[in-house]
């Protein structure tokens, strides 16, 4: 899995929270291609390639809540 982390977005301030991503995202899905976090959007690649608007105050378990979506519907 390859985490793009954008200058700019707002997941991702310090490296903890880069592993803490990380984690989840192993934990749910090590097969997953790319996540992309940018200044204004999420991009998943999984089986499908998938792109999420941040909410208000995103967060990594926001992050892995997506990946979990698309894990729940064959994405």
């Amino acid at each position: 899995m390859r985490i793009d982390a954008y200058i700019g977005n707002p997941i991702i301030a310090t490296q903890e929270q880069y592993y803490q991503l990380e984690e989840l995202l192993h934990e749910i899905d090590p097969d997953c291609k790319t996540v992309q976090l940018r200044q204004d959007v999420v991009i998943i690649e999984n089986i499908a390639r998938k792109t999420f608007h941040y909410p208000r105050t995103p967060s990594v378990h926001w992050v892995a809540g997506r990946l979990q979506y698309m894990v729940e519907n064959g994405l």
